[in-house]
């Protein structure tokens, strides 16, 4: 991952968990890595929920 990546995946985790730099950052990245994913799984079918809701 080149460094604007890194930089996404921590605004990313640090904006939607609330998880501070340090605690983000000592962090293995396959486990960082793969609590972005997760959330990002989630936001998405959060928003497929609400697209359909809105679609009635």
């Amino acid at each position: 991952m080149n460094l604007e990546g890194l930089r996404r995946e921590l605004f990313f985790l640090a904006y939607h968990l609330h998880w501070s730099w340090s605690e983000i950052m000592s962090m293995p990245t396959d486990e960082r890595q793969a609590f972005a994913a997760l959330l990002r799984e989630q936001i998405e079918r959060e928003n497929a929920e609400i697209n359909a809701a809105r679609r009635g």
